[in-house]
């Protein structure tokens, strides 16, 4: 049961550093893009396999820790079902999908920061790029 309880809260600390990451500007946040941009094969397992992967792990660790403790039969399937969900998801986007604009950090830190044209769409990199290093400059 403690690991279902330890799976809970690394699952917990995996959505909140993928929130984090993909949402703010915050040092830390910059600081986890640093570290998982090493690590992270492709940019749709960074903006979709790593929240999957924390939800599994929450919604599996809660789904043990109820049937430990003998809680009614379809709260129990419900949270396993909700992990597995979570699993299907994250492995379903391993394939080269586009991403969905909330999962995908680029996307929203060019919205965070006037990056987009007015239909929405990131501007080209290059003109992307001459705004930033003029921010940078002043």
């Amino acid at each position: 049961m403690w690991f279902s309880v330890a799976g809970v809260v690394l699952g917990a600390l995996i959505v909140h550093a993928w929130w984090m990451e993909t949402y703010t500007d915050s040092p830390l946040a910059r600081s986890w893009r640093r570290m998982s941009a090493a690590w992270s094969p492709t940019r749709n397992a960074q903006a979709v396999l790593r929240p999957c992967t924390g939800l599994m792990l929450a919604f599996g660790g809660v789904a043990v820790v109820l049937e430990q403790v003998d809680a009614p039969t379809p709260l129990t399937t419900l949270f396993a079902f909700l992990a597995l969900l979570s699993v299907m998801i994250g492995v379903v986007y391993l394939l080269p999908l586009p991403l969905p604009r909330f999962a995908d950090a680029r996307y929203q830190y060019l919205k965070r920061h006037g990056l987009l044209d007015a239909t929405g769409r990131p501007l080209p990199d290059d003109v992307i790029n001459r705004i930033l290093a003029q921010r940078e400059g002043h």
